[in-house]
């Protein structure tokens, strides 16, 4: 039976849960006691460093549900209490310019050959970064260009150096919706040397959504996605994974050729075209987005005012 994991709010706590297809709700500790409890305070990422040994006994354990030791808890009826899945992994990972319609149509790059360039690879502090559904973006005050890019996610489950593209989908345990939330006119700032800057132009506070839902990779065929995303109810991206230009298992191959790849991390694929980048569209506080991967859910999150406080 196909499943999900997140993490929500429960009695003010972020609670690891399990999700069915049916929608029913569990405790990740009710079902499988002995998996949260080597350490309860990683939340999911205990799930995820030892998913190995986690999958097989979370499967058991949904297929036991039939017979209705475990209850099911209230689903949250805050959307604020679907936090992000995971609290919090050690690298997000993210690649850009990974769409043929996105390098282009909205990059302008017309010559554009896969056999001549590599993929372009930046990273997010997860600790500032990563932010659930509801009100919980805020506005960066220092982009007049604030811009959106839905994504494909994966997660880690499995740790590896150097892996082989045949053996890359060893690697992932599951796969999750996420937001690359950009600042433009400091990605292209004119004052810097280069002309492009990743640094500030990707990886300030609450740029990137994540979730709600983790769903297991065996539930998920990466190749023919459908990723659909909204901006105040107008839909701006329409595409699918089969447009990518390096696959997921490339990704996996190319990232680790540089770092490990450990079990918890997340890996961002790009975005596909109709960005605002292409348009000259930019977002506001009270913008209201919504990004939709077929078989992966939904996640929705507003723009909020600039937090003061934590600027001060």
């Amino acid at each position: 039976m196909t499943f999900s994991l997140s993490t929500v709010r429960i009695g003010g706590t972020p609670t690891p849960v399990l999700r069915l297809a049916d929608g029913r709700l569990f405790r990740v500790a009710d079902l499988v006691p002995e998996l949260m409890a080597t350490n309860p305070a990683s939340g999911l990422m205990t799930v995820f460093t030892n998913w190995e040994t986690a999958e097989p006994q979370l499967v058991a354990a949904v297929d036991a549900l039939p017979n209705g030791a475990v209850e099911p808890v209230a689903e949250p009826d805050v959307l604020e209490d679907w936090l992000t899945p995971l609290q919090y992994p050690n690298k997000v990972i993210c690649a850009g310019a990974n769409y043929y319609d996105h390098v282009l149509n909205d990059g302008g790059h017309t010559g554009f050959s896969k056999d001549d360039n590599i993929p372009v690879f930046f990273l997010k502090p997860p600790s500032t970064t990563l932010v659930g559904q509801g009100q919980s973006v805020h506005y960066p005050t220092q982009t007049e260009k604030f811009d959106y890019e839905l994504e494909l996610a994966f997660v880690i489950g499995r740790r590896g150096r150097n892996i082989p593209v045949e053996r890359a989908r060893e690697h992932i345990a599951g796969y999750t919706i996420a937001l690359d939330l950009s600042a433009r006119d400091w990605q292209r700032h004119p004052k810097h040397l280069v002309k492009f800057d990743l640094f500030g132009g990707k990886v300030f506070d609450d740029s990137c959504p994540l979730g709600p839902e983790i769903v297991p990779a065996r539930f998920v065929d990466d190749t023919s996605l459908q990723l659909e995303f909204w901006l105040n109810g107008e839909l701006r991206q329409n595409a699918n994974t089969s447009d990518l230009i390096w696959p997921v298992p490339e990704l996996v191959s190319r990232i680790s050729e540089h770092v490990t790849l450990e079990p918890g991390d997340v890996v961002l694929t790009g975005t596909p075209a109709g960005v605002g980048l292409s348009t000259g569209t930019w977002m506001h506080a009270g913008d209201q987005l919504k990004g939709k991967i077929s078989g992966l859910g939904s996640i929705s999150v507003q723009i909020i005012p600039a937090d003061t406080d934590r600027q001060s």
